[in-house]
Order: C-alpha cells, then sequence, then structure tokens
C-alpha cells in the first residue's frame, strides 16, 4: 500500500497534482482526479460528485479497467441522511474510512453497484472552508482503507478541490465573457439598428426602417407597427400598407404584457379567435411576437411579428429586440412629433396664404379709391380732407406693403415660391437694385456705391436676388440716425459668388443679432422699435437665398458703426 513507501507516494502525488492541474476543463479535470486518484489507493472504482448549493451533482465513476461513465444526476443533499460516513466527511471536512455504504439508503439506481462493495473511503474536494464535491473510492476485496491512507487521501483530496475549483471558475469566467461579447454584440447591433433609422426624418421612412430591422432582429417573416389606444391597436404601418388605419382589439394576456413592457410571445394555439377580417393576415404564421415601444413609462407603439414555423423565438434575439425598442420609440416619437409640426406649420402657411389674400382685396380697393379721390375724381376736397386722405393712403399702402411680405413668406413657407434659376449678371442685378432704391435714397440724402468686382455670373433665380438686395438696401436706408452710406461689392469667395452689402447706420446689438433672421424679429434698441417695420424682411430673405443653394449670413455689425451682410450664391457652370 501507499503508506509502507513514503517516499514513493510523495512523488505520486506531486505527479497527480501536476497533472491534475494542467488542464481549465472541468471534465478533463474530473477524468484525470478519478483515473490518478483510483490508482494511487489502489481502489477498484471512484465517483466523483460535485456540491453546488444544497445539492450533489453525481459527475461520473472510474473503474480499474480503465472505463469512465459519465452520470450528471442532481440529488437533494438530503439523499446523504441515510449515509453517515458520507455525511460525517462533509462535515468535518476530513477522510472517512468505513465498510459498505447503506445500499438500501441509496437511490434506487445505485443499489446495485454498491451490492459489491465492501470498503469506502470518503474524500471531501475542499476549497477554503467549504467541501465543492467528494471523492468515493470503493474497494471490492475484503482490504479496508486504513490510517496509513490518511495522509495521501487528505493530500487528494486538497489537490482536486483546489483544480476542480480552478477549473469551474475558468468555466464560469469564459461563460461570462461569452455572455458579456454577447451582450455587446446585442447592444452593437441595437446601436447600428437605431442609427439606420435616426437616418430618416419623414415618418413614413421611420417606419419603414423600424420594421424592417426590428423583422430582421428575431428573423421574422411578417411585420406590423401599431399605436395603442386603451385596449385596442390601430395599425400605422406594414411592408404592403395593408390594413394601414385599421383598429383592433388586443389579446388580455398582450395587454398584460404590454403594461409590464415586456415582449409577449404567442403560439398559433393561443392566438385564437381573431377577429373578423383579420383571419386572413393571422393565418399563414404559427409564431408570434408582440413589443412595446415604451418611452418615459409611455407605450406609444406596438411591433407585432409573425414565424411562420413553429419556432420559438431566440430569447437572445428578443432581448436584442427590447433594447432597440427603447431607441426605436424614442426615435418614433420625434418622427411623430415632427410630422405633426410639418403638418400644423403647412396648415398655418395655407392659412396665412388664404388671409393675406383676403386682406389684400379690400387694401387695393381701398387704396384705388383713395388715390382717385386725391386727383380729384370726385370734386375738389377741402386741404384738410385731402392731407387725412393721404394719411390713409399712405397706411394702406404699408399695409399693403406687409401683406406682399406675408403672402411671400407664407408660399416660401408652403413650397410654392420655387427658384427659377438661370445665369443673371451680379453686376447687373446689382445695377437694377440700386436704381429701384435710388428714389428713397435721394429721400434720406443717401450714397449708394457699387465697388469694382468680379462681373461674374451666378446660377440664380433674377426676382429673388432682386428681393433680398431690395431688403438689405431698405433696411440700410432705414435704421439709420445720419445720411447714410453704403457700399456693395461682388466677387467669388470659396467656390461662390458673394454680394456683400455694408452700411454704417446704427449697426445690431449683440444680443439682437442671433435672432434677426427668425420671423417678425426687430430690434430692441429705441430707434430700430420707432421705425416702421414688420420683421420679415431678412427672414424672407435668407430662406429665398437658401432655396436657391445659397445663404445670407450677417458678417459684423457693431451699434453706432453699421452692420456687412453676405449673400453667397452658386456660380454658372464653368
Amino acid at each position: 500500500m501507499l503508506a509502507e513507501e513514503p517516499n514513493q507516494d510523495l512523488g505520486e502525488l506531486i505527479q497527480i497534482a501536476l497533472d491534475v492541474a494542467g488542464s481549465l476543463d472541468p471534465r478533463e479535470v474530473i477524468a484525470r482526479i478519478l483515473e490518478r486518484g483510483t490508482h494511487a489507493v489502489q481502489a477498484d472504482r471512484a465517483t466523483l460528485s460535485s456540491l453546488v448549493d444544497d445539492h450533489v451533482v453525481i459527475e461520473a465513476t472510474y473503474g480499474q479497467a480503465g472505463e469512465l461513465t459519465w452520470v450528471g444526476q442532481r440529488y437533494s443533499l438530503d439523499y446523504f441522511a441515510g449515509q453517515p460516513l458520507v455525511q460525517k466527511a462533509i462535515d468535518t471536512l476530513q477522510p472517512t474510512f468505513g465498510g459498505r455504504l447503506a445500499a438500501d439508503k441509496a437511490a434506487p439506481e445505485f443499489r446495485q453497484a454498491l451490492a459489491n462493495v465492501r470498503h469506502v473511503a470518503v474524500v471531501p474536494l475542499v476549497h477554503g472552508t467549504r467541501a465543492v464535491g467528494m471523492l468515493v473510492f470503493s474497494r471490492y476485496e475484503d482490504r479496508p482503507f486504513t490510517a496509513a491512507d490518511l495522509a495521501a487521501l487528505t493530500l487528494l483530496g486538497t489537490i482536486s478541490g483546489l483544480a476542480l475549483r480552478n477549473a469551474r471558475l475558468f468555466e464560469e469566467g469564459k461563460a461570462a465573457r461569452e455572455r458579456a461579447d454577447e451582450a455587446a454584440a446585442r447592444l452593437r447591433a441595437a446601436a447600428e439598428a437605431a442609427e439606420d433609422v435616426a437616418s430618416q426624418v419623414q415618418l413614413d421612412a421611420v417606419l419603414r426602417r423600424l420594421l424592417q430591422r426590428a423583422g430582421a432582429s428575431v428573423d421574422a417573416d411578417g411585420t406590423s407597427l401599431a399605436r395603442l389606444e386603451g385596449a385596442e391597436m390601430v395599425i400605422e404601418s406594414t411592408p404592403t400598407g395593408e390594413l394601414v388605419g385599421t383598429r383592433w382589439p388586443l389579446m388580455p394576456k398582450v395587454l398584460a404584457g404590454v403594461a409590464r413592457g415586456n415582449a409577449v410571445e404567442l403560439t398559433a394555439g393561443e392566438y385564437t379567435g381573431a377577429p373578423e377580417g383579420l383571419e386572413s393576415v393571422v393565418q399563414p404564421y404559427r409564431r408570434f411576437l408582440v413589443a412595446p415601444l415604451a418611452v418615459g413609462g409611455e407605450t406609444i407603439g406596438l411591433l407585432a411579428m409573425g414565424r411562420k414555423t413553429d419556432e420559438p423565438f431566440d430569447p437572445a434575439a428578443v432581448q436584442s429586440l427590447q433594447q432597440f425598442s427603447t431607441l426605436g420609440a424614442l426615435l418614433l416619437r420625434n418622427a411623430r412629433l415632427i410630422a405633426q409640426a410639418q403638418v400644423a406649420e403647412q396648415a398655418k402657411s395655407e392659412f396665412m396664404s388664404i388671409a393675406v389674400h383676403e386682406l389684400r382685396a379690400p387694401l387695393t380697393v381701398t387704396s384705388g379709391y383713395l388715390g382717385m379721390a386725391l386727383e380729384g375724381a370726385f370734386g375738389d376736397l377741402p386741404p384738410s380732407l385731402k392731407d387725412v386722405l393721404a394719411t390713409a393712403l399712405r397706411k394702406t399702402e404699408e399695409a399693403k406693403l406687409l401683406a406682399d411680405e406675408l403672402l411671400a413668406v407664407a408660399r416660401m413657407e408652403g413650397k410654392v415660391l420655387t427658384p427659377n434659376p438661370e445665369a443673371i449678371s451680379v453686376m447687373g442685378v446689382l445695377q437694377d437694385a440700386v436704381a429701384r432704391a435710388r428714389p428713397r435714397a435721394a429721400l434720406v440724402k443717401a450714397t449708394i456705391t457699387i465697388e469694382p468686382g468680379d462681373d461674374s455670373t451666378a446660377l440664380a433665380d433674377r426676382a429673388m436676388v432682386g428681393t433680398i438686395l431690395d431688403n438689405l438696401l431698405n433696411n440700410a436706408l432705414t435704421y439709420t440716425d445720419h445720411a447714410p452710406t453704403i457700399r456693395i461689392r461682388a466677387g467669388l469667395d470659396a467656390g461662390q459668388l458673394a454680394i456683400t452689402v455694408t452700411d454704417d447706420g446704427i449697426g445690431i446689438t449683440p444680443a439682437d443679432q442671433p435672432r434677426i433672421f427668425e420671423r417678425f424679429a426687430r430690434g430692441t434698441d429705441r430707434i430700430t422699435r420707432e421705425k416702421p417695420g414688420s420683421g420679415l424682411g431678412l427672414y424672407l430673405s435668407r430662406g429665398l437665398a437658401e432655396q436657391m443653394g445659397g445663404s445670407l449670413k450677417l458678417q459684423a455689425s457693431q451699434p453706432g458703426e453699421g452692420s456687412t451682410f453676405v449673400l453667397r450664391l452658386p456660380p454658372t457652370a464653368p
């Protein structure tokens, strides 16, 4: 026996330790423990079990003939209540020896094997201060284990416990890394899907991308997206457009899952009693998955997916879908808000256009009659009445100009006012604008100079460019407290034609500069407030410039020192 040759025992145990520790695969470690341990203690059979929480898992058995049998059966630790020898080893963390185990207390599948056993040694596999498993060595001959075997068995238990624990930890770490990699991959996929959806702005495009990405993420054959309204859903989008706008009741199971924020999976058998009109849509599918789209605790939509085969949806794919759904819900809500804003903006522009048309007609009539009266068409008028009518005519004309601006803004915002680009001479449009401004400039004794520059051609709408220049020159002539000087220059800059308009007027305060291109925005200084104006000129001018593929920006301005605006237009092709 081993105890008779201690030096040889030590060398063999060291070899066992090196051999067992040479692998981190739990099954390989178990096989080596059983094989080397059986031969080391001269047993006929060895069985290794793992202790997991309050259960024992009988892993494998090994015999002298070299046969290794993997068992894998799981039992409660109460199973050892009838085996005092085993219970003592677990409680004391020390090897215990004895005769045969109580076969009548063992599980039926082990009773025949235990009937042949004459002597056993139970060795706890110890890690730290607890048993992580145990080895049961059996001898079929009347050759008992003795105290001489204790040192070898104790060392074998410690070596085996450490090796098995290390292998288990390595396996758990590997599994954790794989789960982390899978989770990261799912997050990347969800982020990529959300980025794809986020590349769209229009609601119908967002809905289409949501359906495509959701269906692909869970390998679905059919998809639809609906709004949740109480206990009903209103179908908002399908790949073919079928049933869009129709309303259907939801199953209680789906409602319960949605209330918890969870995806609900249904088999064809569970999805019974489809509402009339929906049977033909539901019939091709054998599995269904309904996932809520929720933002801030509010369910704003339902993704419904169908699979034609009766195969469960992959739980990992469903989890990835739920991660994507969180981002998708936010994108869907934003797209809906944008769509609502666009509808409201369109309605507002249409209303403004109609209202201005209705306003302009009586103003034109009033202006005409006032002009006729002042010209004597209705007889001579007293001087005092002439002054009153002249003031009324002037205010009527101002109202007409405001109506014209409002109409232009409404047409621009409603996409009715579209550019008609052509090759135009920049110097030509500048000269035309100065000619139109000359009568007004003479009234305020202004000086307008076109400085030498490139006489290039721009690809733009002549009338729109004229409107922009008229607005810039009108502002320069209006917002001043002295006879103004205005300089205009044109030239190529960064691949575009740049028209620069500089004045020496009252300038724009730093606080007002960020908002001067907004609708109805006017300066807050005293002089600006005293001047007439609608606050639409720069807003309209910038919009027209952008429609032509150009831009209008405030380059510089200082209170009391004037302002410089730059209009950029695309050049004609070389």
